[in-house]
């Protein structure tokens, strides 16, 4: 049996369908990963023979971009968007890091990082999950770690609340082809482990 539809009754049909989609909410869009909390900073620490007229140093990944799939999180960054020594993260880190590092000596730590790591050839940093295992809010979690065109295995422990996951792991520099940086014979050096701590938060 088919309904006969009236002009009256299309208008009708019409303003009905307008007003549900001027009501219906967007899709949310994805929050940036660094306003959802997520952080990633690596600890650079001093090397050579006269290492204490140099400073440690303190890089935060500017733009890090966390994905959820189902094996783990994804993670990704930009070697050429580190945030170097800020000085309100160095505060927090303890006396290995109370020196101040102005803008000048900033941008020398910027420019020899980036030459060492060869950033304009390998420009991003990708840690992806493999696997993870044990029980209770300490877990092992061995991941793949891909850096200055190298891809490693590491594992490490990973310590979980709710939704958040906290850890560090130790990189050595020398295992992915990267020789670290030093001048003046080795006088002053940084030292081959970086050490790479995280916070996430799962949406």
């Amino acid at each position: 049996m088919s309904v006969q539809t009236t002009p009256k009754r299309r208008l009708l049909l019409m303003v009905t369908l307008a007003t549900l989609a001027g009501c219906a909410s967007p899709p949310p869009a994805r929050m940036p990963a660094a306003a959802a909390g997520n952080e990633l900073r690596i600890l650079v620490f001093r090397g050579g023979t006269a290492a204490r007229l140099g400073h440690n140093h303190v890089l935060r990944a500017g733009d890090l971009r966390v994905g959820w799939p189902a094996a783990g999180p994804v993670l990704s960054f930009r070697l050429d968007a580190l945030d170097i020594d800020p000085q309100g993260l160095r505060d927090q880190l303890g006396p290995a890091f109370a020196s101040a590092v102005d803008a000048e000596a900033r941008a020398g730590t910027r420019a020899n990082l980036l030459k060492a790591l060869e950033a304009a050839v390998h420009p991003e940093v990708v840690v992806r999950t493999l696997q993870l295992l044990g029980e209770g809010d300490r877990r092992a979690v061995e991941a793949e770690i891909t850096l200055h065109g190298v891809t490693r295995r590491h594992w490490f422990v990973v310590e979980l609340a709710a939704k958040r996951a906290r850890g560090e792991v130790v990189i050595p520099q020398s295992e992915f082809g990267i020789q670290p940086f030093t001048v003046l014979g080795g006088l002053l050096a940084v030292q081959d482990a970086l050490v790479v701590q995280f916070d996430l938060i799962e949406p």
